[in-house]
């Protein structure tokens, strides 16, 4: 959760951490003050903040899947879009075999 007064360099570092330890998805989402007697919101994150977090999640830390963005929470999904992207990535694996195996044939 997001909005809590953390920083760039610590989200950073939590993304490090799970990426180095086998994580596959992580996910962002805004905190939201569930009443008077819990913290209250430091922060509200702009849509496009998510949007950077969820690239530099997959790009940069390796992550195969984030779910990104104010209203996304920990079960967000997560396992279907988990098994989309994996078979994405089957995909797009497939398909550069095939063409690599095209070009050989042609010489």
């Amino acid at each position: 959760m997001l909005g809590l007064g953390e920083s760039d360099e610590d989200i950073r570092a939590t993304m490090r951490d799970l990426s180095d330890n086998g994580v596959d998805v992580v996910t962002f989402g805004q905190y939201l003050q569930p009443s008077r007697r819990h913290l209250p919101v430091k922060e509200y994150v702009t849509p496009e903040k998510y949007e950077e977090w969820r690239v530099e999640a997959e790009e940069v830390y390796g992550f195969r899947y984030c779910a990104s963005g104010p209203l996304v929470r920990s079960s967000y999904k997560a396992g279907e879009f988990f098994l989309k992207n994996m078979v994405r990535e089957h995909e797009r694996e497939r398909k550069k075999k095939a063409e690599e195996e095209a070009k050989l044939s042609v010489v």
